[in-house]
């Protein structure tokens, strides 16, 4: 895919430029940005360190078995920038409301120092119908399941 980028690249850049080594350096920058492709995991968040604005994540899902290794779930320590956008469903939210437990899909970008975030989107809380104490849908009055 890099190596596509820049062939575009240097078939867009006028000739002569290249000659002088210009739309080659910005050829090559276009390419170094191109080559680090983001990852993503989706998982449940496991601890959050606000000083540090780290936040360590675990996968959802077990990976699969790939030749006689046994599949496993991959968990990740992602610094998080504070230009980084954090959504809570789809409302913009704040680094400092992440908590544990919140599902989360996350991209990131590998680098050598750890992994970095790009973005959060984190689930929202919110449930459908309401529910009773008893963990039962309440029943209206008047209806068939009242015991009048």
């Amino acid at each position: 895919m890099s190596a596509l980028v820049l062939l575009l690249a240097l078939l867009i850049a006028p000739e002569e430029a290249q000659k002088t080594g210009t739309a080659a350096k910005s050829a090559s920058a276009v390419a170094a940005t191109a080559a680090e492709p983001s990852k993503t995991i989706v998982g449940e968040i496991v601890w959050v360190d606000l000083p540090a604005r780290l936040v360590l994540v675990r996968e959802s899902v077990k990976s699969t078995a790939v030749k006689g290794k046994p599949a496993t779930r991959e968990t990740i320590a992602l610094a998080v920038a504070p230009d980084v956008p954090v959504i809570r469903g789809k409302q913009p939210s704040t680094f400092a409301l992440l908590k544990p437990k919140d599902h989360v899909v996350a991209r990131y970008l590998p680098t050598p120092d750890g992994a970095r975030a790009v973005s959060l989107r984190v689930a929202d809380a919110t449930t459908g119908a309401p529910r009773g104490a008893s963990g039962t849908t309440p029943i209206p009055a008047g209806t068939a399941g009242d015991a009048n």
